[in-house]
């Protein structure tokens, strides 16, 4: 059975969120703090949410093996910042204060770097793969 690469993007996706915010809540003693997966699941929603709203928008369901790898990373990291910023303001929203100037700035340059470092690796995985194909392996 074939996933659909946009299911692979988005797992890969949300595995990053989570990752992103088990380490923050980590940083700050709070990983233990009710159920673990609970609490990272709740920091990284406002984030994952809104990075699928913008990546839906911007077609980033799937990568182009045939383009330069800066071209995806320009791609994300652009779409990143509209939906980091985003992810912020509902953030902002539901905890009902702003989010201080540090968190957003590591939030917005470390969620955007794991991004761009997750799906240029899968954009190398795809091209190796279509390139066995197409020399007959």
């Amino acid at each position: 059975m074939r996933i659909p690469q946009r299911w692979i993007l988005w797992g890969g996706d949300l595995l990053v969120f989570l990752l992103f915010a088990a380490l923050g809540r980590a940083s700050h003693g709070l990983l233990n703090e009710g159920p673990m997966l609970w609490g990272v699941a709740r920091a990284a929603a406002p984030f994952f949410i809104s990075w699928m709203i913008v990546a839906w928008v911007a077609r980033l369901d799937r990568v182009d093996p045939t383009r330069p790898l800066s071209h995806g990373a320009l791609r994300t990291g652009l779409a990143w910042l509209g939906a980091g910023i985003l992810g912020l303001s509902l953030r902002s929203l539901a905890l009902g204060r702003p989010a201080p100037l540090p968190f957003a700035v590591i939030t917005l340059v470390g969620n955007g770097l794991l991004l761009i470092l997750w799906r240029g690796f899968w954009q190398i995985w795809i091209a190796r793969k279509q390139r066995a194909m197409l020399a007959g392996k």
